[in-house]
């Protein structure tokens, strides 16, 4: 009879895995079509991703909890006490894993926007317009990534040109830039929920990845990720 409750509360749990897979799998197409059709921010996505979520990760854990309900009640009427401690476990192992696999769904999704995004800007970046010097037409060391405006003196005639980001660009470093750092560091960021050195790792691979590829803010960034891996918390026991 305790081989048959423990069958039966693992096949519950699978079935509640397989549900994760099939909602975010029937998501995929209109995801898709509603990255191919975003411009320049996220805000739709946020809105699918919430209500996803509430699919997935709020009403299957809620499920599991009723699950684990039921098959306590019948652990109870066999007598089968000592099931209580080895059973109960899964449930939580179940609704961390949940949380996981979805975190790693929202932050992949973000990132294919990111990507999306870029190709729309970059598309809209006059090249001569924002790479080139205004009196000779020489290269000017200008990265997409550049979100502030900056005086540049050309290497060729030596005259100052200014490089104005529009609104559009600067809106990269939100909507673009960090999406792609979280890609980088998301195994370190999901572990980093319940291991301190691995939330270490996380500020180092987030804040090394947009140092990187933002040079205009290298200082900023460097500053900000020695002040989190200074944080007193880390030394806690």
């Amino acid at each position: 009879m305790s081989q048959e409750l423990i069958e039966r509360w693992d096949s519950y749990l699978n079935k509640l895995r397989d549900r994760f897979y099939e909602v975010l799998d029937s998501a995929e197409g209109p995801m898709q079509e509603i990255i191919d059709g975003v411009q320049y921010d996220t805000i739709v996505i946020i809105n699918i991703l919430n209500g996803l979520k509430y699919q997935t990760v709020t009403q299957l854990s809620a499920k599991a909890d009723e699950g684990w309900s039921k098959m306590r009640l019948e652990i109870l009427k066999v007598n089968a006490n000592s099931l209580l401690k080895e059973q109960e476990p899964k449930r939580g192992i179940f609704q961390q894993w949940i949380q996981d696999e979805f975190e790693r769904y929202e932050i992949k999704s973000y990132a294919r926007t990111a990507r999306k995004i870029l190709e729309n800007v970059k598309a809209h970046i006059d090249e001569k317009k924002l790479h080139r010097c205004t009196q000779c037409g020489a290269e000017l060391p200008i990265n997409v990534y550049s979100f502030m405006a900056i005086n540049l003196k050309c290497e060729s005639c030596g005259s100052v040109n200014t490089y104005q980001p529009d609104d559009r660009v600067r809106a990269l470093e939100y909507y673009v830039i960090e999406p792609l750092a979280n890609e980088y560091a998301m195994e370190e960021k999901i572990k980093g929920k319940t291991d301190k050195a691995a939330m270490k790792e996380y500020y180092k691979k987030y804040y090394g990845y947009l140092m990187e590829n933002v040079p205009d803010k290298k200082e900023f960034y460097q500053r900000t990720m020695d002040e989190r891996l200074n944080n007193p918390f880390f030394s806690m026991y």
